[in-house]
C-alpha cells in the first residue's frame, strides 16, 4: 500500500513541476483539458504499471515465452475471460481519443498514432517487468495494443459527436 503511496506521490509532484514551468502560462481551457488528461494518465498508469518497481535485467529468460504475439489468440482458444479483457482494453483507450483533440487540435491519424504510442509503451514496460522478473506483472500482448489503439479510435468518433456541446462548454472558459 506504501508502494501506491509513493507513486502517486511521485505523480503529484510531476504535475505540479509541469504546472509550474508550463501550465501556469496557459489559459483556463487548457489547463482543464489538460488536467483531465493527466488524471486519465495516472489512472491508466494505476490500473497497467502500478507499483512501479524497478526490475532485474535478464532474472526471466523465458520472458518472450510468456508474451502474447498472436493477436486475440485468447479469444480463439476460449480462454475465461477473453472477451471482457478485450472490451476493458478498448474502452481504457476511449477517454484518450476524446481528450487529446479537446486539449489541442488533432485528426483521427494523430489521435490513432498517439494511442498506438502509449499503449506501446505500456506494453514494452510490461515486457520489461517479464524479463526482469518482476513478480504478478501483466505481460506483453499484442492483442492489448490493437484493442488500445481502437479505443483511441473510438474516443475520437465520440469526440467528434460531442464538439459542437464542447465549443460551447469551451466559450464559458477564459483563455
Amino acid at each position: 500500500m506504501l508502494e501506491i503511496f509513493f507513486d502517486f506521490a511521485l505523480l503529484a509532484a510531476l504535475y505540479a513541476a509541469i504546472y509550474f514551468l508550463r501550465l501556469k502560462k496557459r489559459g483556463a481551457r487548457y489547463l482543464v483539458w489538460f488536467t483531465l488528461l493527466y488524471i486519465y494518465a495516472c489512472m491508466v498508469a494505476c490500473v497497467t504499471l502500478m507499483p512501479f518497481q524497478i526490475a532485474v535485467p535478464g532474472a526471466n529468460p523465458n520472458f518472450l515465452e510468456e508474451a502474447n504475439l498472436e493477436p486475440f489468440r485468447d479469444l480463439k482458444r476460449g480462454y475465461l475471460g477473453a472477451r471482457t479483457g478485450i472490451i476493458l482494453n478498448f474502452l481504457m483507450f476511449v477517454p484518450l481519443g476524446f481528450l487529446l483533440p479537446a486539449l489541442k487540435k488533432r485528426g483521427p491519424v494523430r489521435v490513432a498514432l498517439a494511442a498506438f504510442l502509449a499503449s506501446l509503451c505500456i506494453e514494452g514496460v510490461q515486457l520489461l517487468y517479464c524479463w526482469g522478473g518482476v513478480s504478478n506483472r501483466r505481460i506483453f500482448d499484442v492483442t492489448d495494443l490493437i484493442m488500445n489503439t481502437a479505443g483511441g479510435v473510438g474516443g475520437f468518433l465520440l469526440f467528434l459527436l460531442a464538439r459542437p456541446k464542447l465549443r460551447q462548454l469551451d466559450e464559458g472558459l477564459p483563455g
